[in-house]
Formats: C-alpha cells, structure tokens, sequence
C-alpha cells in the first residue's frame, strides 16, 4: 500500500492548521506535483508564494510543475518571478538553477 494518501492527508492537515506556513505549503504543493494533481497544486503553489515571494525553491518547483504539466508560457512566467525573488533575497544557488531551465528553454526554441 502507498505512503502517499497518509502524505497528503498529514500535509492538509498541517496547512489547515497553519495556513501559512511555507513548510507546509511546500510539503503540500510537492505531494500533489508527484500525484500530478495539477489544480490543487498550483493552487498551493500559489498560496505559498504569495505569503513567501521571496522563496526561490518555491518559484523553482512550481515553474517545474507548470513544465510537467504542459504549460511552458506558464513555467516562463514562474522562472522569470523566480529570478526576481532570488535576486531580492540573495540566494545564488536556486537563481543559477532558475536561469538555466530558463536558457534551456530558450535554447529548445532556437532549434
């Protein structure tokens, strides 16, 4: 039997007792990327980078599950936010990895 519903089940819960907690937020929005249950998780996506815009990580895995579920103006979109959250935070490490999906994208355009 799967782990997954106990996963998503706990990380619901978490969130609604803590709404806006970025951790929970993640935990969830991850969960439902791997069910491929895009509405609900671009919905927590959503609420997770409107009360933490600065997070990179975050911008980096929604821009990758706007990717995986086919909508690549989408996933511009969440990189180039992405970009200007890490620029406003200072974080290199998740900018760097945001501009080269961003490049490989581009690159897949010229071809």
């Amino acid at each position: 039997m799967s782990e997954r519903p106990d996963r998503i089940s706990a990380a619901r819960d978490y969130v609604a007792k803590k709404p806006t907690d970025r951790f929970g937020l993640y935990a969830l929005a991850m969960e439902l990327r791997k069910l491929r249950s895009w509405e609900e998780c671009f919905v927590t996506f959503g609420a997770l980078l409107e009360h933490h815009p600065d997070y990179g990580a975050g911008w980096y895995h929604y821009a990758m599950a706007k990717k995986e579920s086919g909508d690549r103006a989408g996933c511009v979109v969440a990189l180039n936010k992405g970009l200007g959250a890490c620029a406003r935070s200072g974080d290199t490490k998740t900018r760097a990895e945001l501009q080269g999906v961003l490049d490989e994208l581009e690159m897949l355009d010229e071809e």
